[in-house]
Formats: structure tokens, C-alpha cells, sequence
């Protein structure tokens, strides 16, 4: 075989060695390497150009849930507020109530209120003690502040209350200070008025009104309210005076009952 023909056999063997030499010392030899650089270039650019896009959209998302947690523990805070100020005024009515029955000699049950009249025009409310409990049909029922009505009715377990509001109710009263006797009673619209106080009688408000007891239903020295309002003025010989109560009777929740 001449040399011309071994030549271009010997050259492809030469470029094949070559070429495995190359590719067993920089890896595979790929063609389109060198696009690889601005590709991934491109890449990167999109990839930070989709962060940016979506970074605000993460962040509201994140004030948006972080602002529904606020909310969340600011109403749980509120609604705890309101629990513990329950808690204290009911510890603090409770302590009234038992120094009250420590003091009171007549003390007969401390009642819960269960149920008001059906209208405002019903000055009547029901408590959860009855004649089980020892209480019985026009007893006093009082609070740590004062008069609140009669018992007037009564069953087993529960009994209703006349409230001094109620245009049926009446006491006998005298002003602490002049210890002038009068009568006590209910106008049926959620006022008191005092009864046969004659004109000469001098009054400027504020004077306290108690019970005398010459009534036979009420003891005597049960703190009824304040002469809100001593006009001078009627008909007759009698003044048209006013009282606030002691107790506001739209603020009830535990009642004492006491007898005579």
C-alpha cells in the first residue's frame, strides 16, 4: 500500500486522539457552549425582574394578614377588658351585698334578678328566691344603696317585686333632716314623688328621705332616695315634690330581701 493512501488514514487517527485527549481533560465538547453566557444572562434578568414584580404583591399580602392578626388581638384584648371589668363590679356589688347581710338584722335571701316587667310601663321584676328560702309577700326588698320595692307575690322558688316606680306603690317616709312624715309613691313613668307635704314646708332639694316605718311593711331608716325637686307649687295645700331613688332601678342584678 503506498503512502498517499496510509495519509489520510493516519491523519483521522491523529485528529481522533486529539479530540478524546481534549474531551478527557475539558469534558464533552458541546458546540453551542458558547450561548450558554448570554442565556443564562437573560435568565437572571427575568428572574430579578419577576422578584421585582412580585415583592409588593408579598409584602401587602404579608400587612394585609399581619393587620387581620392585629385586629384579631385587639378585639380578644377588649373583649378581656370587658370580662374583667364585669368580674369587678360583680366582686364589688357581691361585697356590698354581704356586708349589707352582716349588718342587717333582718336579713332574710340575696336574690338574683331573672326577669324585668314586659314593657317600660311594667315596674315589676322577678328574683330567684321564694317561699323555700323564707321569703314571703310584702317584704322589703332593698340593696346596699336602698329601697327598691315589696315583695308581691310569691312562689316556691321565685317571687315578683313591686318597684317603687310602680304607680301602686307607696311607703311611709320622712325628710331625714326635718324628720317631717310623708307618703311615698311611684308615678307609673319611672319617677317618685313625696305626698302631703304641706306648703309651708321648706324644702330646697337634696334633703334625704328614709322610711319611718308607720306603715308597718317597711322597717324604719331605709334609705329611699333624694328631693330632687321642691317646686313650693300645687293645688291644695300640699307641695308637688320630686325624688330621685337611691338605686337606679334600670341597673339591678342582685336584690336583698329582708322582713319588717
Amino acid at each position: 500500500m503506498s503512502f498517499r493512501r496510509l495519509l489520510p488514514l493516519f491523519l483521522l487517527m491523529i485528529l481522533s486522539f486529539t479530540l478524546m485527549t481534549y474531551q478527557s481533560n475539558k469534558g464533552v465538547l458541546t458546540p453551542l457552549a458558547f450561548l450558554s453566557i448570554p442565556l443564562n444572562y437573560v435568565n437572571s434578568v427575568f428572574g430579578s425582574l419577576s422578584t421585582s414584580v412580585k415583592e409588593p404583591f408579598r409584602n401587602m399580602t404579608l400587612k394585609v394578614e399581619e393587620n387581620r392578626r392585629l385586629r384579631e388581638e385587639v378585639n380578644r384584648l377588649i373583649t378581656d377588658q370587658q370580662r374583667y371589668r364585669d368580674i369587678y363590679f360583680e366582686n364589688q356589688r357581691l361585697r356590698e351585698l354581704l356586708s349589707l347581710k352582716e349588718r342587717e338584722r333582718r336579713y332574710v335571701a340575696t336574690a338574683h334578678v331573672v326577669s324585668k316587667g314586659w314593657d317600660r310601663w311594667a315596674n315589676t321584676l322577678i328574683v330567684d328566691k321564694g317561699r323555700t328560702d323564707g321569703v314571703e309577700k310584702d317584704m322589703a326588698v332593698i340593696t346596699p344603696r336602698g329601697l327598691v320595692g315589696k315583695v308581691s307575690n310569691v312562689t316556691d322558688r321565685y317571687a315578683s317585686v313591686l318597684l317603687i316606680t310602680d304607680i301602686n306603690f307607696s311607703a311611709a317616709v320622712k325628710i331625714q333632716e326635718t324628720r317631717k312624715d310623708a307618703i311615698f309613691s311611684g308615678t307609673g313613668s319611672g319617677s317618685c314623688i313625696l305626698k302631703y307635704i304641706p306648703q309651708e314646708e321648706k324644702l330646697n332639694g337634696n334633703e334625704v328621705v328614709v322610711t319611718s316605718g308607720f306603715d308597718d311593711l317597711f322597717p324604719p331608716e331605709v334609705p329611699v332616695g333624694l328631693v330632687s325637686l321642691a317646686s313650693g307649687k300645687s293645688s291644695g295645700i300640699f307641695q308637688k315634690i320630686n325624688v330621685t331613688p337611691f338605686q337606679d332601678l334600670s341597673r339591678l342584678d342582685e336584690v336583698v330581701v329582708i322582713r319588717r
